[in-house]
């Protein structure tokens, strides 16, 4: 991957915003509650103006599609049919993580059609102007600077742009339990608070609006827990059969890589499952060190082994190959990561 560096400032991204006429915002495929926050947070701040599309590579949860609410989105594995003026590419910069929108996006990069926003380490050159701000625990954080620069206003109300910054902000902090809410986190969702986003509806709608099938994928994934790495390291399967005696699909298992991370010796939790396509998904997760200096898995950098990225404690990756293989590769990459292991 090439240097992954910021390139542009908030007031030019902002610049290339109001200078286009139609826009179409992207991100990484899967989208989780921070990819589509962003994306409704940019269509809803940008305002009637300027026509803004949302076009996501799925499977897309019915939460997420819920929290859309009467903000349409497009979701295809087709790129748009039309070239816009602008396209922001949020919460990724990975060519692997546009999946089937690649080719289009590198038409696109080739006519500087391309501005990004992404909270990732690594990455590559999609947007040619960026910001990229490891810092902020979400996107939805650089998207609320965003749009203060571009002076717009963002509100509480349900469907608004307050709501998907706070649905992107509580999701990729894990309702504010991991370790990246910091001060900046807990003052952004305070803001956003008293200016009537709420909380509470939203924390039922995206964690407490799974179907039944769900409960059955996770009693599976409990079921298939190998325990690795001295048991450190819980790792969990899911067949193409466990989804279709669930009778349900990949976009039902937001959450499921967490649950081994409540046993008190597991430091890092793998969940890999059989996509459509042949190929075995991996999600990874870790716990922050127990003290500062500690150890602890660095899943990025094992996942990035595997043609993956994402953040130190939360990343994801792509494998050619069987659930076995999957495995075998996982753990060879975590163990060269850990000095320790």
């Amino acid at each position: 991957m090439s240097v992954y560096t910021t390139t542009a400032t908030m007031e030019r991204l902002a610049e290339r915003i109001e200078a286009a006429g139609h826009i179409v915002v992207v991100t990484h495929r899967k989208p989780d509650g921070d990819a589509i926050g962003s994306a409704l947070a940019l269509h809803r701040g940008i305002g009637s103006d300027t026509r803004v599309d949302i076009h996501l590579v799925g499977p897309v949860s019915r939460s997420l599609l819920e929290l859309a609410g009467a903000t349409p989105v497009t979701v295809s594995n087709e790129p748009p049919e039309k070239d816009p003026d602008l396209v922001v590419l949020v919460d990724t910069g990975s060519w692997a993580q546009v999946g089937p929108l690649s080719d289009w996006m590198k038409r696109q990069r080739a006519a500087g059609r391309i501005i990004g926003l992404d909270h990732h380490p690594v990455g590559d050159d999609i947007a040619s102007e960026r910001i990229i701000d490891t810092g902020a625990a979400s996107c939805t954080m650089m998207i609320h600077r965003l749009l203060e620069t571009m002076g717009r206003t963002i509100d509480g109300a349900r469907g608004g742009t307050g709501e998907a910054i706070f649905a992107g902000l509580a999701t990729d902090t894990g309702w504010f339990q991991h370790s990246n809410a910091d001060a900046d986190a807990y003052a952004l969702a305070s803001d956003l608070l008293q200016l009537g986003v709420d909380r509470i509806r939203l924390h039922r709608l995206l964690e407490q609006n799974a179907s039944p099938g769900k409960l059955l994928l996770l009693g599976r994934a409990l079921a298939s827990i190998q325990w690795e790495l001295d048991g450190r390291c819980a790792v969990m399967r899911l067949t193409a059969t466990d989804f279709d005696d669930a009778g349900t699909g990949r976009e039902e298992l937001e959450g499921l890589v967490n649950e081994p991370l409540r046993v008190s010796t597991v430091e890092a939790s793998i969940l890999m499952y059989e996509e459509e396509s042949g190929v075995t998904k991996i999600s990874f997760r870790s716990k922050p060190p127990r003290e500062p200096g500690g150890f602890f898995f660095d899943v990025s950098a094992a996942s990035r082994q595997l043609g993956g990225g994402g953040h130190v404690h939360a990343s994801g990756a792509r494998f050619d190959g069987d659930l076995d293989g999957a495995q075998s590769a996982v753990l060879r990459a975590l163990e060269s990561t850990i000095g320790d292991v």
